[in-house]
């Protein structure tokens, strides 16, 4: 296990939602397991720290996420992931809540279910708190979800 962290914004749910699936309690951050896609990104993606002026950083509204260990990859050396690498993670992160939402969602399409208490009950199951901003941002991924496969299917 390595020592050092990269630091990502999130919106509000997926930082709920990484804490609630993906936090480690004892080293204080977000672990991705191996042979997932956001380890996959990090492999690809992580480059030797620049040598510039490290000056202190504010990370409060960013999530830690541990630097995994590669083969061959020293986490001592190889911690920093530029910006374009963080929206690379940030993205496959987003990637992974729509996939495990859908699959968890899509089965309700063919049953008269009420959408508010669906949703509500799914924010629950994964640590998504229930404010008004967090129900509707997934209300509308669902949405858009259930809009796009109708298109398809036609």
């Amino acid at each position: 296990m390595s020592q050092f962290s990269i630091y990502i914004s999130v919106p509000d749910y997926l930082h709920q939602w990484l804490k609630n699936e993906y936090w480690n309690p004892e080293t204080a951050r977000v672990e991705f397991p191996r042979g997932s896609a956001p380890r996959a990104v990090m492999q690809s993606l992580l480059s030797k720290c620049p040598r510039v002026d490290i000056s202190y950083h504010d990370h409060s509204g960013e999530i830690p996420v541990e630097v995994p260990t590669f083969k061959g990859i020293n986490p001592r050396l190889y911690n920093h992931l530029p910006e374009a690498g963080k929206k690379a993670l940030v993205s496959t992160i987003k990637r992974m809540f729509h996939h495990m939402m859908w699959r968890e969602l899509s089965p309700l399409f063919t049953h008269d279910v009420q959408i508010t208490d669906v949703i509500y009950a799914f924010m629950d199951r994964h640590g998504i708190e229930r404010t008004e901003k967090n129900w509707e941002t997934i209300r509308q991924m669902y949405h858009r979800m259930r809009k796009k496969t109708a298109l398809q299917e036609s």
